[in-house]
């Protein structure tokens, strides 16, 4: 991918003919997980995340390109906090699209659609990014320590959704 580039973010509502790549994205990324089941499953999990409310799914793209996504959804896998809510959940950035500022835009998109929809606060967890998610004003509620340990991050939506 050349630099400099256009990012666009679509709702999936608005482009669903992508949602089997967005799919296709999580279960590489995910597949494993016991809970979702096959990949057919994973893309049902997904066409259901096309809403604009939440659930919703916001994807980047770039020359008409889908590059990325991020999904926003009740609940997630860590019932901790099974009370709070909304979370993000599977955002993912292609391969060759990673550290263009692509998540953190996304990120941000989805930030900025929730502090519209009415909420305040906004959860995640993840195994494999809590520094990029603390970098972008995510805040630390609760860790499992070592390695590949899920983290559990929140952050205070706002009217600018600052990252």
């Amino acid at each position: 991918m050349s630099s400099p580039f256009t990012l666009t973010i679509r709702s999936l509502d608005e482009c669903p003919e992508v949602a089997a790549i967005v799919s296709a994205w999580h279960w590489n990324a995910w597949g494993h997980n016991e809970k979702v089941g096959t990949e057919q499953d994973w893309l049902t999990v997904v066409q259901a995340r096309a809403g604009s409310d939440v659930p919703f799914t916001l994807v980047g793209f770039v020359d008409d390109e889908p590059v990325g996504a991020v999904s926003v959804c009740w609940d997630d896998l860590d019932h901790r906090f099974e009370d709070e809510g909304p979370w993000v959940s599977g955002m993912v950035v292609r391969s060759n699209a990673r550290n263009l500022g692509i998540g953190r835009s996304l990120l941000t998109a989805a930030e900025r659609r929730c502090h519209t929809l009415g909420h305040g606060q906004l959860w995640l967890h993840t195994s494999e990014a809590k520094r990029f998610y603390e970098r972008c004003g995510w805040r630390l509620e609760a860790d499992k320590p070592g390695i590949g340990r899920d983290a559990v991050l929140s952050k205070q939506l706002t009217s600018s959704a600052e990252s």
